[in-house]
């Protein structure tokens, strides 16, 4: 992940983290004009926010992970044509670096 992105979660998660606090420290001591019924749903949006960021940290990390992989086996694959083709070339007695 490059840092722009990861700057973007982290602020991202903070701010989903602190609205989360927020909600459970106001739940039931404060009313802010009249939406002390709806703090329960701020929390419960707050806290998918928060798996959502997760989640998707997950996902980035699992295909990431894929991703070398498969860049690996590709650079294997790459390494035995270019072995087959020099193998081919000296076979044939058209070598690389051939003297007259």
């Amino acid at each position: 992940m490059n840092r722009k992105r990861l700057l973007l979660y982290l602020i991202f998660v903070v701010y989903q983290f602190c609205a989360f606090i927020f909600t459970v420290m106001v739940d039931g001591h404060l009313d802010l004009l009249g939406l002390l019924k709806f703090i329960p749903w701020f929390k419960y949006i707050t806290f998918l926010g928060v798996a959502l960021i997760i989640t998707d940290f997950v996902w980035f990390w699992i295909d990431r992970r894929a991703t070398r992989k498969r860049e690996q086996e590709l650079i294997q694959e790459n390494n035995v044509l270019k072995a087959k083709i020099y193998d081919l070339q000296e076979s044939k007695g058209a070598g690389p670096a051939k003297e007259i």
